[in-house]
């Protein structure tokens, strides 16, 4: 699927900061670069007038003078003067992400990689607003403001403040509890097969989105960074034991408090984090398998769990930046903002949350937000950020696939279909933060299963961006011919999202290592059926003189022996293929990669870092060196120079002269290296000084 188009075309109109920054003036300025353009907007940042707007100076005239109240501070500028000292900071910017950041963004963000929502708020202008006596609670380079607390005289002073381009209340929302739905289904069914996981009362929930097709086959999520933005997690329940004993819970953080401890000792806290984190990542074998069971994640806590239920914008924002940072390929959001908006502002750019959402899937992120439970009130529609025109937003339905009455309605203010698709919303069995399992209802909760065959999806097309996923998702659920307000596409159909065929070999990649110069082969099991589980009549052949196969053809059991012998391969990276035939399977034969990696890896060497003339390049890779490339990308992404390089011995050496291939010099800044051994790849940056 080539979404592409789609993809540039969103992200061409889309408001980057709050009020002024946006890239709209791509279509206005045709004859500029994107990084020209955002230079321009840099030099040329309008002033909001009125800085305060109506319904936020109401607020402030009732203010009692010694009370205070949380309100955004945006600036007008990040204090840069000239295209070098900007320049200068996007190569700061580039130091300041994680490699994991880097590559998702090189991988399925839009260009450039790093820009000006990059570059961190002025510090002076912090320092001012301290000066002033205002608290600050959370600060966003991407918006470029602040959020503060601050009494009506502070709020006055700050307007009045020359960097100051508006001021606006942080919104915050009291969560509904959905109604009670009619009673579960007598049947949740039953998983097929022999070769089935112990779903337990879990199957059902996964099965109407058709996930556990993947799991069959070895999908579960690996490799992907969910992130999770809810209230509190306890993390020791039994349902994540397998998550923390293989290391993949790499990061937690609480905004509310400033720590890193997000299982407070108060279990009203806690309760909805835990039970959603269960359904995407749990698994205890017979009783509870969650959609991506084996994705890395990482927690973060921006709720409130008051007795009013109140939920604060501005953690939420400070929650998906921290997630950008940490290299998060998803965030995953059960919560909402509606309590200060109207309708109207519920157009996908308006809400500060959406806009920040938004930005996170420019950079390369999956946000999956829940629609809201609201259709029986007043309110009726999605909440924010569900109405962000690149945010995939969920809806509620029971086992029978008929919407839930509390599922928010759409579609957004200017006319969009919304709810995107939809998921088991009613009695959907999840952990307990009290011990044990239940059944727990609303959007909430169809959100992570969708997060979760989010994550299914791009372990299976890992070159997949955000709007590939959406429109993936889209063309194949159950509404996808007719889609409306209520239901938007429909249920979701992972599988068939997948664009996965009849024929199914699992694993679907075959991985072998051992150290160089080791004579002892290695063997493992391979099935193949079809996608329902049934056998197929297929035979398997190899040109490989290393793979060998038992047995060979003319068979219908699922089963076949691969046996690997590394007596005569060399170190590096040796690959080769199984081709099999499936006489019933429309999507024959298929090819089945073999990979039998020799350690030691490659040494990647790069050197004077920063340079100034020339910078050599050393790879020590004694295996396949035909298989070497390497490229040079400014930080916009713009690709200037190819190495050829020459063997000497086990060793590749290259040297480049900071010129692109047209024998131009290149300005100084950072550049990166992208170094491609085999289906390995690195990223070295490196930096040109005068």
């Amino acid at each position: 699927m080539d979404c592409t188009k789609s993809f540039s075309l969103i992200w061409k109109f889309k408001f980057l900061l709050l009020g002024s920054v946006c890239l709209i003036l791509l279509s206005t300025h045709a004859s500029l670069s994107q990084y020209q353009v955002e230079e321009k907007l840099l030099f040329e940042y309008p002033v909001q007038i009125p800085k305060v707007d109506s319904k936020t100076e109401k607020l402030l005239e009732a203010l009692p003078p010694d009370s205070a109240m949380a309100v955004w501070v945006f600036f007008k500028d990040k204090g840069i003067k000239s295209s070098a000292q900007y320049k200068r900071a996007l190569d700061r910017c580039l130091f300041q992400l994680s490699e994991r950041s880097m590559k998702r963004r090189m991988q399925r963000g839009q260009k450039p990689w790093v820009d000006f929502t990059d570059i961190p708020v002025k510090r002076q202008y912090l320092n001012e607003l301290e000066d002033l006596g205002a608290e600050i609670r959370v600060i966003s380079r991407w918006l470029n403001a602040a959020s503060v607390l601050a009494n009506k005289q502070q709020v006055e002073e700050i307007t009045n403040l020359p960097f100051v381009r508006a001021v606006k209340k942080v919104v915050t929302f009291t969560r509904r509890k959905p109604l009670v739905e009619e009673k579960l289904p007598k049947k949740l069914g039953k998983p097929p097969g022999k070769q089935a996981l112990g779903y337990g009362e879990s199957y059902a929930q996964l099965e109407q989105i058709h996930v556990p097709d993947f799991h069959r086959i070895g999908i579960t999520g690996a490799g992907v960074l969910i992130t999770l933005l809810d209230t509190g997690f306890f993390t020791d329940h039994p349902a994540f034991e397998h998550i923390l004993s293989s290391g993949r819970l790499i990061a937690t953080r609480d905004f509310i408090n400033g720590d890193e401890d997000v299982g407070d000792a108060d279990i009203d806290q806690g309760w909805h984090g835990t039970s959603v984190w269960s359904v995407v990542g749990g698994f205890f074998e017979d009783t509870l398998i969650g959609c991506a069971y084996g994705a890395h994640f990482a927690l973060a806590k921006t709720e409130i769990e008051a007795e009013e239920d109140t939920i604060e914008e501005d953690y939420w924002v400070a929650g998906v930046e921290w997630a950008d940072s940490l290299g998060a390929d998803i965030v995953s959001s059960s919560l909402g903002y509606i309590d200060w908006y109207t309708y109207e502002d519920m157009d996908g750019n308006t809400a500060v949350c959406t806009q920040a959402a938004d930005l996170a899937v420019s950079k390369g992120i999956v946000v999956v937000n829940a629609a809201g439970n609201e259709r029986p009130y007043s309110w009726h529609y999605i909440i924010a950020p569900a109405d962000g025109d690149s945010v995939i937003a969920v809806g509620a339905v029971n086992l029978d696939g008929e919407i839930a009455s509390f599922s928010s309605a759409g579609p957004t203010y200017d006319g969009r279909i919304k709810p995107d698709v939809c998921a088991l919303g009613v009695g959907v069995y999840c952990a307990s933060a009290y011990g044990g399992y239940n059944y727990l209802g609303g959007t909430s909760y169809a959100t992570p299963l969708v997060a979760g065959a989010c994550a299914l999806l791009l372990e299976a097309n890992p070159d997949w961006n955000p709007i590939q996923v959406r429109e993936a998702l889209w063309t194949t659920a159950s509404q996808a011919e007719n889609p409306d307000s209520l239901y938007g596409y429909g249920i979701v159909n992972a599988s068939k999202a997948s664009g996965f065929s009849y024929l199914v070999i699992s694993p679907q990649k075959l991985d072998f290592e051992s150290a160089f110069g080791d004579t002892q082969s290695q063997r493992t099991t391979l099935e193949i059926v079809d996608w329902r589980g049934k056998n197929l009549k297929w035979k398997a052949s190899t040109t490989a003189d290393w793979i060998s196969l038992f047995p060979d053809s003319g068979i219908t059991s699922d089963l076949i022996w691969v046996t690997a012998d590394p007596s005569y391969l060399k170190a590096g990276i040796n690959a080769d293929s199984i081709v099999i035939f499936a006489d019933s399977a429309i999507n024959s034969p298929q090819r089945l990669q073999v990979n039998f990696t020799l350690h030691p890896h490659v040494k990647i060497l790069a050197f004077p870092n920063p340079f100034k003339d020339n910078l050599t390049v050393v790879l020590e890779e004694p295996g396949s060196k035909s298989r070497v490339k390497i490229s040079v990308f400014t930080v916009a992404g713009e690709l200037v120079y190819r190495f050829t390089g020459r063997l000497e011995g086990e060793i590749y050496q290259m040297t480049w002269d900071g010129k692109n291939e047209k024998g131009e010099e290149l300005a100084n800044g950072m550049y990166l290296l992208k170094v491609d051994i085999g289906d390995h790849s690195e990223i070295v940056k490196v930096a040109k000084v005068k």
